[in-house]
């Protein structure tokens, strides 16, 4: 019951990259890896929409290739 509330609700949780701190988007790299562990669907949609929206944001891909997320 727990672990399907948060595989319906995680993705709200995250935060936008927008609101990062002086570039340092670690906590968003961090809720990155629940969100494929738990709902890789909405990984997957998600991932797809920083693509476009934050494309230029270089720290951000880099942070998630630091933790492992493989961005193909």
């Amino acid at each position: 019951m727990i672990l399907t509330y948060w595989q319906e609700q995680l993705l709200k949780f995250i935060p936008q990259p927008e609101l990062a701190l002086k570039s340092d988007y670690t906590q968003h790299a961090q809720w990155m890896i629940a969100l494929k562990e738990l709902n890789s669907n909405n990984y997957e949609a998600l991932l797809k929409e920083w693509r476009v929206k934050h494309q230029r944001r270089s720290n951000l891909w880099k942070a998630m290739r630091e933790v492992g997320l493989g961005l193909s």
